[in-house]
């Protein structure tokens, strides 16, 4: 007889990596359901919704259950979580205070026997910049420490960089396509830094819901074809385009004067990106503890920049 999978609740199902997170939950077989604030955009022929729409009526065409609530209705999240035995969070970082009325209706019902809160990006406890970025990983420390104090069985998953946010520029702040001219490196340009695909992200996650060697452990995610220097990101767009760049370097303390200035109609995003950049030119923990990457679980297939088609090379 086939063992019964866990049931899978995702919190935050329509953000980038949410909406892979389901996914990945139907893929590995688990009935999977998603929160949703709004199901009237189901019907709605309102054009901002159109995008919306079309992502939950693909979830619905998946065998997803579709459940409606959120952070500001308690009993909708009691009634959510009771349905199901795994609760996965994947709201936006700057939101990450606001998962306590989850985390309260997760220890109230009981029935939860993992509980993966939203980080997906550096661990907030070991991170260097503290005290410099307005708070970012103080609130995911916090709500780390909400967590262990309610007794909540929990994995937490630090993937470092996510792909989507600093391949496409080549870790340019500010530019959404890689340079052709010139391009800031950071630091000397040798320090490592690990980026991981949202969709490989989601995978190891759904992995770790079930075993008992992530129970109340970080995950953290480095796979080593995905650990490189912005000198060997360079030398590949370098490779790509037929020319060399001239390149310019910024120290951290040059960086950090860059962050205190930072005017943009976009600020959080670009907040992000900066901090980011700078993480990379002072965290040497990010590639030299606890590594968990392909021998955590061998099957699954990464997208690795190393290989014949490296993210940035899509450009």
């Amino acid at each position: 007889m086939a063992e019964e999978k866990s049931k899978v609740l995702v919190v935050g199902a329509t953000g980038k990596l949410g909406r892979e997170l389901v996914m990945a939950s139907v893929t590995a077989s688990h009935p999977t359901f998603a929160l949703v604030r709004d199901l009237s955009i189901l019907s709605s022929s309102s054009e901002s919704n159109s995008d919306k729409s079309l992502l939950l009526q693909s979830f619905l065409s998946h065998g997803v259950h579709l459940l409606k609530g959120s952070f500001d209705d308690y009993e909708s999240l009691i009634h959510a979580v009771k349905q199901v035995d795994v609760v996965i969070c994947a709201v936006p970082s700057k939101n990450a205070l606001e998962q306590r009325p989850l985390i309260r209706a997760i220890k109230e019902a009981g029935c939860i026997k993992r509980f993966i809160p939203s980080e997906f990006g550096s661990d907030p406890t070991k991170v260097q910049i503290l005290g410099m970025d307005y708070d970012f990983h103080e609130k995911k420390a916090e709500i780390r420490q909400f967590i262990e104090s309610e007794g909540i069985p929990h994995t937490y998953v630090s993937c470092n960089f996510l792909m989507r946010y600093l391949l496409p520029s080549l870790v340019q702040p500010g530019l959404d396509l890689p340079p052709r001219d010139e391009i800031k490196i950071f630091g000397d340009g040798n320090t490592k830094a690990i980026f991981v695909k949202d969709c490989d992200v989601a995978k190891f996650t759904l992995c770790a819901i079930d075993d008992p060697r992530t129970l109340n452990k970080t995950l953290y995610l480095r796979p080593p074809g995905n650990i490189c220097s912005m000198h060997e990101l360079v030398e590949m767009w370098e490779y790509k385009i037929g020319k060399a760049l001239r390149k310019i370097y910024i120290s951290k303390e040059e960086h950090l004067k860059a962050i205190n200035g930072i005017y943009h109609t976009d600020i959080l995003y670009v907040l992000c990106v900066e901090l980011c950049t700078l993480m990379w030119l002072i965290s040497g923990y990010s590639i030299s503890r606890d590594t968990i990457s392909k021998e955590y679980a061998p099957d699954i297939h990464i997208f690795c920049i190393h290989q014949g088609r490296p993210y940035i090379l899509r450009y």
